[in-house]
């Protein structure tokens, strides 16, 4: 049975398109564990190198050799990850395509390229500036327990990813009004309630003992959300 629309817009049963996710996610998990176990293989001097430029000179405390394999593993699927995100976007997006709008198509085609260069630089820019000032803040050179390998790393990875994650913020924005998803007027009206929202889950996310990752965290979500209004209200005026 076909409705109006693309061809691919091929209406399917459920367990036909639960043995097509299936599919997909048997694809991903293969490769995710092939990348992951290489990447485990190589991973010691990298995330040595890793630990130094995030605390300098102070040593690493492990405190059972289990910690260690573990600390290594969540690097591996960290980096594994970051490498395979295109691929594994490409898969999820052509399951979910038949089932998408054109305006969704176009949206999602418009942002994925550029929202994975903008989370890289988000990483990037978390890795070299903000976690070492941190850590060096917070810590103050000295040795204590918080310098065990699965705190302080467990800890630079969260702010890495939600540094990500936040610097897509404008571009998601702007996508997504354009694209008619979500509006301006909505994502001005509902500022107070989303930043409620994110000061909740931050504050119960365990980061550091110090709360400066929770707060950088937070600033920066504010930032990148009210970037956006700038960007939406300028775009928006432009066009009346």
């Amino acid at each position: 049975m076909y409705v109006s629309g693309p061809p691919e817009d091929k209406e399917l049963e459920l367990r036909e398109h639960i043995e097509e996710l299936r599919k997909r996610l048997v694809r991903i998990c293969i490769i995710l564990i092939a990348a992951v176990s290489v990447f485990y293989y190589v991973s010691y001097p990298y995330l040595l190198s890793f630990w130094y430029s995030l605390v300098g000179k102070n040593p690493i405390y492990v405190f059972t050799p289990l910690e260690w394999v573990v600390i290594r593993l969540s690097f591996s699927v960290i980096t594994s990850l970051l490498f395979l995100y295109p691929y594994i976007i490409y898969e999820l997006y052509l399951f979910a395509k038949p089932g998408l709008y054109d305006h969704e198509r176009k949206f999602l085609k418009a942002i994925l390229i550029p929202s994975y260069g903008i989370f890289l630089f988000g990483t990037f820019f978390a890795y070299k500036f903000v976690v070492p000032i941190l850590y060096s803040i917070a810590l103050g050179g000295a040795a204590d327990p918080y310098l065990s390998a699965e705190k302080t790393l467990t800890n630079a990875f969260k702010l890495l990813i939600s540094f990500g994650f936040f610097f897509q913020i404008p571009l998601f924005m702007v996508l997504s009004d354009r694209f008619g998803i979500v509006k301006y007027s909505t994502y001005r009206s509902l500022r107070v309630p989303v930043y409620i929202l994110i000061l909740v889950f931050v504050t119960n996310l365990t980061m550091d003992f110090t709360g400066l990752t929770q707060v950088a965290s937070l600033v920066l979500f504010v930032v990148m959300y009210e970037t956006g209004l700038l960007i939406l209200k300028v775009l928006n005026s432009r066009k009346n």
